[in-house]
């Protein structure tokens, strides 16, 4: 009985690590920023880099 509950908190922590790895990696690519949040130097900056 004790040896079902070691395993099953094994399994519950490799679990929780596994998917604080994945939303981590999904954060650092989630850094956008808008047009709305844009002042006007930054937003003629990126206009003269694309033409």
């Amino acid at each position: 009985m004790l040896y079902q509950i070691g395993l099953i908190a094994l399994i519950v922590l490799v679990i929780l690590i596994v998917s604080k790895r994945v939303s981590s990696s999904k954060n650092e690519n989630n850094n956008l920023v808008y047009e709305d949040e844009m002042d006007n130097e930054e937003l003629d900056s990126i206009d003269k880099e694309i033409h």
